[in-house]
């Protein structure tokens, strides 16, 4: 994480900010490690494994425990996988719908998504199972939080640049 907070881009932003703004340099950089250690999350393996065996169980006490997928369509999302970053967009009315994808995509060797969630997600429990496993918690309202909205990005950008 300390690479993500000194990158050189990241810093300039920052700096910029600062002066635009005229609040003190060494504030809004405490202000974006404080961010950027709310937002980190990685893929750790036993993180990955508990997760996908807590969705099979979650699951299965409400739904049928098979999950009906397209193979054709399946091949495709693998290719696209394999090569390239993806994002799986969702509507946010429940947290089942990314607990299916991850469920489905494991179930396929492919690796787990990071998801979004909100930050009151982030609670004992939880919240250290999902930075653990892709899950990036997020604040609701971030309109006028430039420094935020600022770590944001960095931080989504280093995952895309990294190809997790």
């Amino acid at each position: 994480m300390e690479q993500l907070i000194n990158h050189s881009g990241f810093q300039k932003k920052l700096a910029a900010y600062a002066e635009q703004t005229g609040e003190n340099i060494a504030q809004v950089q405490k202000e974006a490690t404080g961010y950027l250690q709310e937002l980190f999350t990685e893929h750790k393996p036993l993180a990955n494994m508990a997760t996908i065996q807590l969705a099979q169980f979650v699951l299965g006490r409400a739904y049928d425990r098979s999950i009906d997928v397209n193979p054709e369509e399946m091949r495709e999302v693998t290719k696209l996988v394999r090569r390239h970053p993806v994002a799986f967009v969702m509507t946010h009315k429940t947290y089942i719908d990314m607990m299916v994808l991850g469920l489905v995509l494991a179930r396929h060797g492919l690796p787990i998504p990071y998801i979004f969630a909100g930050i009151n997600m982030d609670f004992l429990g939880i919240g250290q199972l999902g930075r653990q496993s892709g899950v990036i918690f997020i604040r609701r309202d971030i309109r006028e939080n430039a420094v935020y909205k600022m770590t944001l990005r960095h931080f989504i950008a280093h995952l895309v640049d990294e190809k997790a």
